[in-house]
């Protein structure tokens, strides 16, 4: 699967929360997610630009592995993702293994549908707010066209500026400094 994707800072959530229902968007779920971020024995995934997580939200437990970004102008990249019974045991498989866990991110998620699309509201913690644009699409389809369809979804939010490519986890990374 190709998740294509795009983020970007907002500073006025319940404003974005009107604009999006303006749209026709329909709240699906809201969510408190706790992300467990790895990083392989055999390669630095900060600079192949790899992530490796397990993801606890809602009850559930997923694995996800997500390839290089492959444009300039979007998260857009690979990603591979399967539920998991239990997040320890998961976790303690990857550190058998080598990988080492690095950072753990933790957001509230406001996820709605519109249309085609998965429109979710992060609030980071320790990053503040933002809106992230998605749509999943078969592995090798072209994906130009639902980067622009969602680039013209920002243009109605009436944003066009403040777009971030960098990973919660790197922009966490990035405020150690």
């Amino acid at each position: 699967m190709i998740e294509v994707e795009v983020k970007a800072k907002i500073h006025d959530r319940d404003d974005m929360v009107d604009r999006i229902l303006s749209l026709g968007g329909v709240h699906v779920s809201d969510e408190e997610q706790h992300d467990l971020y790895f990083n392989a024995p055999h390669r630095d995934f900060a600079r192949t630009d790899e992530a490796l997580r397990i993801r606890r939200s809602g009850g559930r437990t997923f694995i996800t592995y997500k390839g290089p970004k492959i444009d300039e102008e979007s998260k857009t990249r690979k990603e591979l993702e399967t539920e998991v019974a239990d997040p320890g045991t998961a976790a303690e498989i990857l550190e058998s293994l080598g990988f080492r866990m690095v950072r753990e991110v933790v957001k509230e998620r406001r996820i709605y549908s519109l249309g085609d699309f998965t429109v979710s509201i992060d609030t980071v913690m320790g990053l503040g707010t933002y809106l992230e644009i998605e749509r999943d699409l078969p592995d090798g389809s072209d994906y130009g066209e639902a980067l622009g369809q969602i680039f013209e979804l920002y243009r109605k939010l009436g944003i066009e500026d403040g777009f971030e490519r960098r990973s919660y986890l790197e922009l966490l990374e990035l405020d150690e400094e």
